[in-house]
Formats: structure tokens, sequence, C-alpha cells
């Protein structure tokens, strides 16, 4: 039976969260319209095991898969390739979702074609400390509109997007493997794809925030820098073959903000030569692949007049920086 919603678990070492991330999906009341990938990356703890005590309560519905360590993406790789549901959701092994609001998105789903389907989010340490990320002053409420006809579009998260599953299968998307941060990529290359997006105003996604080991926590995001950049500069690269495309405009302002995402990543170390060596030299390198998305960031809040102020000083003026961040820049949520 196909199914209205696949939902792809991204579970690595995730032993100690996994079940509350199921109970949250099997307590729907329509779980049968479910299919829930559990996809173990390689994992060395019972986090399959778990799963496979699930599927055989729930056998119409979980899916436990045991694969080869190949990094987040391919975890969503592998469920999108096996999906049978219209519609395709990531979720991570430590997160959970709002039960009932789960039930009224399945509600919702069978009975529209809406090929981007936006709901709000929430997120914190616990649920007692969450915080609400909506978008109800940008996007209208159970109302579907033209992406390229919207003013002033969010730039979403995975929390937050729940793409028509045949959108994902025509955008080709395919995520590489051994990255961390290729969720960007997921929510990028399908838009040229997009003609459609609708919101709901109810929050389904809970985003655990604060464990040991996240990927976007300061020190892996230091590790990791470079994975940030390279996923950057592949973007800014996709989206100039869509300059003349309906939906540039929201390309181009979520690539740009991630471009500023990019640059701050860099500032999380210490500000030394080597530091501002590498953020002017790509700064320059985005500069040479889109001229525009250089010189739009600028005009993004109090980082883009930092950007700005670097490159006026030939970016010597970022040793400002070091009075007040003596460790580098803080992290953001």
């Amino acid at each position: 039976m196909n199914k209205v919603l696949t939902i792809s678990i991204a579970a690595y070492n995730v032993a100690d969260y996994i079940r509350e991330t199921l109970d949250s999906l099997v307590a729907s009341k329509f779980i049968d319209d479910l299919e829930i990938f559990v996809v173990d990356d390689g994992g060395q703890d019972d986090t399959l095991a778990i799963a496979q005590d699930y599927q055989k309560r729930y056998p119409n519905s979980v899916i436990p898969v045991h694969k080869e360590n190949g990094g987040y993406g391919t975890t969503v790789n592998y469920s999108l390739e096996h999906a049978t549901g219209r519609y395709f959701k990531l979720l991570d092994g430590d997160d959970w979702v709002k039960t009932e609001s789960l039930d009224q998105l399945v509600e919702q789903l069978k009975k529209i074609e809406t090929d981007l389907v936006v709901t709000p989010f929430l997120k914190g340490p616990s649920m007692a400390e969450m915080e609400l990320q909506d978008y109800s002053s940008q996007l209208p409420i159970a109302k579907e509109q033209q992406l390229s006809e919207l003013m002033n579009p969010p730039i979403l998260g995975m929390w937050a997007m729940c793409y028509k599953t045949s959108v994902l299968r025509e955008s080709g998307l395919k995520l590489p493997e051994k990255l961390f941060y290729t969720d960007q990529i997921f929510c990028t290359i399908p838009i040229p794809f997009v003609k459609t997006i609708q919101y709901f105003d109810f929050p389904i996604y809970c985003y655990r925030l604060g464990r040991d080991g996240q990927s976007v926590s300061k020190e892996s995001r230091i590790k990791n820098a470079q994975m940030t950049l390279d996923i950057c500069q592949e973007l800014t690269s996709y989206i100039a073959k869509y300059k003349e495309h309906e939906n540039y405009p929201y390309l181009l302002k979520r690539v740009s903000s991630y471009y500023l995402s990019a640059l701050k990543t860099i500032l999380l170390s210490p500000i030394s030569a080597d530091t501002i060596s590498r953020f002017k030299a790509y700064d320059q390198l985005i500069k040479q692949l889109s001229p525009e998305m250089y010189q739009v960031i600028v005009s993004e809040g109090k980082f883009g007049k930092i950007v700005r102020m670097a490159r006026q000083t030939n970016y010597l003026g970022l040793w400002l920086l070091s009075i007040i961040y003596k460790n580098g820049i803080k992290n953001w949520a």
C-alpha cells in the first residue's frame, strides 16, 4: 500500500534517544499512512535493535535499515530511493515530533497536491525550554501560493519542510557522502522544481539543541568548517544555472544566507593572520562565482556590516573582532 508520508530518520548511535523519536511517530492515529525508515548509518550501539523491536510491533510502518557508514546524506538517499509516500520529511534520530500536529499534517497531505508544505517547529534543549519558530508573518495560513509570487519568503530549514516526493525525484537530488550539513543541499536543490508552497500553523518538529557531539556545536563547526565552505561553494555554482528561473530570487536569498553562515564559521576560530587570510580567500572566491551574491550580503544585518568593513579595509579590520571575541565569535543555534 502506498503511504501518505515517508519519514527518513538518520539514526547514527542514537540509542539513548530513538525510543522517544519512534514513540512520537507510532502514537499517530495515522500510523498506517506513515512509512518510517530508521537508517542506522553504521552505528555501534543498540539503535538498530531498538528499531527492529518497533518493526515487530508496527511491521507495516517501521523499516529498520543497517548500512555501512556513509554520512547523513546517504541516509536520505536510501530513504528517497525506496520511498512510497507521496510526501517526504526528514527527522534526526535524537529529535521527535508532536504527535497531534503530525496527525494534522497527514490529514492535510491527504487532501492537497502542494509541492512544498511548511510548518513551524520547536527548538531547545528540552520540551520545557523549547522556542517556537513560526512563519505566520511571512506565509498565509492554509493557502496554497506560487513560490515565485511570495514577497518575502522565509529561509527554511529542513525542520520546517515537507516536500512532495515526486519533486525531490524530479530534481535529481542525491546528497554527497561523508559530509555534515548536507541538509542545506536538501533545502536548496529542489527549489527550482517547486511551484507551489503552503503553510500550516501547527508545530511538528521538535529540534533538540545542546547534545554533546552535535554537528552544530562550536567545536564541530570549527573542525568541519571546510565542509560548510565546500557546500556553500557548490550551492553558489548550482543557483548560477537558474538565473532566469522564476524561483531565482528565493534561491539567491537562501544561499546568500548560507554564505553569511560560511563566513561566520571561519570567524568561530580565534582571529589570526591565517583566519583573516582564509576569510579573504573565500570571500573573493564567492565574488568570482556570484558577484550578485557577493554584493547582497553586505545589507544583511549586523554581520553584513562586518563583511562590508572587512572589504573596505582589505580585511585587516577583522583584527578588531579579537578585542571583543578573544576565542572567535560566538556560536549560533
